[in-house]
């Protein structure tokens, strides 16, 4: 059977001049039986327009915060480092992608894309703008693959199909998440403190966006590449 080809979207150095992507998105995606290819940081329109129609899924990753601006927000001081040729690249991927019903994974920096693409709203930062309740420690200081907090999950949800579980255990490396869900998505997981921790699209296709990282988890806890799975078992045809 034909490796269903899932196009990652990748880090970016404008110092370095370099794009990068770490090495446990691809050995996800591959293990999962798909075939990952690192898409490119493109401005050219014709080239932006051809990679939704060439792969079968799309896996958007980590990085940098967003430009306030695709919410409707000014940059407030809290906000970090912005990358404006990922927000341009991976905005539009998000919104061809679901036009197109091709399965969408997004891991942190991806689901905040993810739920502004769809016209939903962040926390430049959850410290400074969360006010009246204690916060965990979002930027752990632990090894990557270690779950340091617990989410919930909802029972009708894709995620809970994945998992089979109301509670998981996950790492967090973030100051940024999601506020309100935009149009179509619905939030199907939060941590113990109430921060978000995955949204969904109503769309039958797989179309989820989740907080942590699974690519830093899976190959201590094999039950994190479920989410991988999920996408290529979307890619290649299969409802979820």
């Amino acid at each position: 059977m034909k490796r269903p080809l899932i196009g990652v979207t990748p880090g970016y150095s404008a110092e370095n001049n370099r794009l990068y992507i770490g090495d446990g998105y691809f050995g996800a995606v591959n293990k999962a039986g798909g075939l990952a290819v690192l898409l490119p940081l493109s401005q050219d329109m014709q080239v932006l327009a051809e990679l939704p129609e060439r792969c079968d899924g799309f896996l958007l990753s980590g990085g940098p915060d967003i430009d306030a601006r695709y919410f409707g927000e000014p940059n407030l001081k809290c906000n970090g480092e912005i990358s404006p040729l990922r927000d341009k690249l991976e905005i539009f991927i998000a919104k061809k992608a679901l036009e197109l019903e091709k399965p969408i994974l997004g891991i942190c920096r991806g689901i905040q894309v993810l739920n502004a693409a769809l016209g939903g709203s962040l926390y430049q930062d959850i410290y400074t703008q969360i006010n009246g309740r204690e916060l965990l420690k979002h930027m752990q200081a632990a090894p990557g693959w270690y779950p340091i907090h617990e989410i919930r999950i909802e029972r009708d949800a894709k995620l809970w199909k994945c998992f089979g579980r109301e509670k998981l255990g996950v790492n967090s490396f973030h100051h940024q998440s999601v506020r309100s869900a935009g149009k179509g998505l619905r939030i199907t997981a939060v941590s113990e403190d109430g921060i978000v921790e995955a949204i969904e699209h109503e769309s039958r296709i797989f179309t989820v966006g989740v907080q942590w990282h699974p690519e830093l988890m899976w190959q201590e806890d094999p039950e994190a590449l479920k989410l991988f799975e999920a996408l290529v078992r979307s890619a290649a045809g299969g409802e979820y």
